[in-house]
């Protein structure tokens, strides 16, 4: 039955579907663990009728008549919502999908090389891992005519070395994710076995002011500020340090962000958001100047804008965010710093106020540089920036090298290292 039948007149619907195939192998303490299977269907739909908005969820394959009757039975009661919801419209497809596929046993054989190749480094190494492939289709339907979905592959390779030295219990972390299974297991055991090399030497570090250099996975915790107040949701409410300053050079002029969910042949990639509206490239800041804005429908219209492309469950999200590569090579940042850091790792480094700037953790893998060179790991440090001062008055340079990470509520980017002075670190 049309779900046009199932609505009382005049009401207007979407219904968003998802369903998620995983099938991944897992390693712990250097043995083969188990091989595991997901197949997870996730349906959303939204009822707009006399300006009330339902929402209903469901896990259900075949559940649509009772959410359409869950919905119509609470409308009454959800919050006024003035949109309407995706219209009919010519959405530009991408080849996110590479059919190739790896069998249980090519899987088993390609950790099982990883793991063994880890071990070789030191005999003391206890390693852990997985290697997964997942496969999304998404739908999205409307009672305006929207009626498109697409299908996205994501392969995730990586590892995890736990090394005991005294009383000292090292973690090391390192991995890869892609449209394919295409892994550059080398890569990875190098870039562990550099990781352990450094870290294996325990030094001590003073408390001060000091020029850190942030590695790709720890860039997203300092520019988490930066998003949250280019988030259109923070702007309309006017929480948002940056309410009026759009075109304001308020940032180093070195420094460029760019969000972009609509290249192709990219794991990264999405067609449409979570509305239905198509995505495309926003410029959010370029050489240090406010260019743009994080939108969805609903806060693009409170603010008499076109939405970004950026919807997300919770609001705005980035859908893939890059920031442009700087001119030096990573080992030429770290050869000009006389007494600083590199911080790989950090705890409790989300938390805290975003608008007011202020980001600071718990350090779990920092490595002490002097006089342009490694000289070994530190513990029982922290740092503090002001995301906000230190991304205008104390940027240094952001390296050649970019890297793939994980952002917040799950979007991804592609990072460079990016050093910054005055960077605060406290030491018990």
């Amino acid at each position: 039955m049309s779900m046009n039948n199932l609505i009382p007149k005049g009401a207007s619907y979407e219904l968003r579907r998802e369903r998620t195939k995983s099938s991944s192998v897992h390693y712990s303490g250097n043995n083969f663990e188990r091989i595991s299977s997901t197949d997870n269907i996730a349906q959303a739909l939204r009822l707009l009728y006399e300006g009330k908005l339902s929402t209903v969820v469901s896990s259900k394959p075949d559940s649509i008549d009772d959410m359409v009757k869950q919905a119509v039975e609470t409308v009454r009661y959800g919050p006024s919502y003035d949109e309407t919801f995706a219209e009919k419209a010519d959405i530009k497809q991408l080849n996110l999908v590479d059919d190739a596929d790896m069998s249980a046993e090519q899987m088993i054989d390609v950790m099982c090389r990883l793991v063994a190749d880890l071990q070789s480094i030191d005999s003391r190494l206890v390693v852990s891992g997985s290697l997964s492939r997942t496969v999304t289709e998404t739908a999205l339907q409307t009672s305006n005519g929207f009626d498109h979905s697409y299908r996205k592959s994501v392969w995730n390779c990586g590892a995890r070395l736990s090394f005991v030295q005294g009383d000292d219990r090292l973690g090391l972390m390192a991995g890869e994710s892609s449209m394919s299974s295409d892994f550059d297991l080398k890569k990875i055991r190098d870039e562990l076995a550099q990781k352990l090399e450094w870290a294996k030497n325990i030094v001590s570090f003073e408390a001060g002011a000091y020029p850190v250099i942030f590695t790709p996975g720890q860039v997203p915790f300092v520019l988490n500020p930066v998003l949250q107040s280019l988030n259109g949701m923070a702007i309309q409410r006017k929480i948002s340090p940056w309410c009026d300053k759009l075109g304001q050079e308020l940032l180093d002029p070195k420094l460029t962000l760019v969000d972009d969910g609509s290249l192709d042949n990219s794991w990264t990639s999405r067609p449409f958001d979570a509305e239905g509206t198509p995505t495309q490239r926003n410029t959010l800041v370029q050489n240090g100047r406010i260019k743009d804005i994080l939108l969805d429908r609903k806060v693009a219209a409170k603010l008499g804008k076109k939405s970004s492309g950026n919807a997300g469950a919770m609001g705005p999200v980035p859908n893939f965010l890059m920031m442009d590569a700087g001119s030096k090579s990573l080992d030429d940042m770290i050869k000009s710093i006389d007494c600083g850091m590199i911080i790989d790792g950090s705890m409790g480094a989300w938390s805290g106020n975003p608008y007011a700037g202020i980001v600071t953790g718990t350090i779990s893998m920092g490595l002490k540089v002097v006089n342009g060179k490694i000289v070994g790991r530190v513990k029982d440090c922290m740092f503090t920036v002001n995301a906000f001062e230190h991304l205008a008055k104390h940027f240094v340079a952001c390296s050649k090298e970019r890297a793939y990470e994980q952002m917040m509520r799950g979007s991804a980017a592609l990072l460079p290292y990016v050093m910054l002075n005055e960077v605060v670190i406290s030491a018990k």
